[in-house]
């Protein structure tokens, strides 16, 4: 049951904000299909405040968990995540043995990614999102959702990695390329299936090229012989590189 005495001045103030409409009362059943059939019409504002009518005159009814279930998606919907993710948050602590709890868990997860700000601000919610969804791909490893699941950890992980890119990019414009290539070598082991991965193998090599590393860009430039997007620029450094070794052994 949800506490009243924590949901009620919440309600209270949903309610009074809601646009004035008479809603003749009805048995749970038919309270929750309503509300359903609200949020199914995308009419959000009224959504909301149906399930919350459930939650609060049907406290101990079988729809109770469902409908706040529902008042997660439907926030979800409204793109207003933070709610979202306190509605699935109450929902996962208070209602254990709910059959909603698997969609719930996987929703909290979506809603901390799409709270997630542009990679370049701050990443907390980002972490976060994937952190959850690692923890639904262990709870619910043959879930329906495990695939989309793990393109959603990938999309998060190449937000990251992107991030760590930029960092590095940075220190190489301010002249300091041993603190770039921190960032470009962090980025190899531990982002190493994202997007930004083959971009800081190439800037790192070239790194180690302008130091006269050239065993060390030599491998990082050969790692990427594989890759379509940076094939044909690392075969030109390749090319000249083991050419500058020839004619200096001559």
């Amino acid at each position: 049951m949800r506490p009243i005495l924590i949901f009620c001045p919440v309600l209270v103030l949903t309610l009074s904000c809601a646009p004035r409409e008479t809603l003749t009362p009805l048995e749970p059943a038919e309270e929750f299909q309503r509300a359903r059939s609200l949020y199914d019409a995308k009419k959000y504002e009224s959504a909301v405040a149906a399930f919350e009518r459930i939650l609060f005159y049907h406290p101990s009814s079988e729809f109770v968990d469902d409908a706040q279930y529902w008042l997660g998606r439907t926030y979800l919907e409204r793109k207003e995540y933070d709610q979202a993710i306190v509605e699935f948050d109450y929902l996962l602590r208070h209602f254990p043995n709910s059959p909603q709890l698997e969609e719930a868990f996987f929703y909290r997860a979506k809603a901390h990614l799409l709270a997630a700000p542009d990679y370049e601000k701050d990443l907390g919610n980002l972490r976060k999102a994937i952190r959850v969804f690692d923890e639904f791909l262990t709870r619910y490893p043959n879930s329906e959702h495990t695939e989309e699941v793990r393109k959603e950890i990938l999309t998060a992980r190449n937000r990251l990695a992107k991030k760590e890119l930029e960092n590095g990019k940075l220190y190489e414009k301010l002249k300091e390329p041993e603190a770039a290539l921190l960032y470009y070598e962090y980025i190899m082991s531990n982002y190493p299936e994202t997007e930004s991965a083959a971009e800081a193998a190439y800037r790192a090599a070239q790194i180690h090229e302008k130091q006269d590393q050239v065993g060390a860009a030599l491998e990082l430039y050969k790692g990427l012989l594989d890759d379509d997007r940076w094939r044909e620029e690392a075969s030109e450094r390749i090319a000249e590189l083991e050419k500058n070794n020839e004619e200096s052994s001559d």
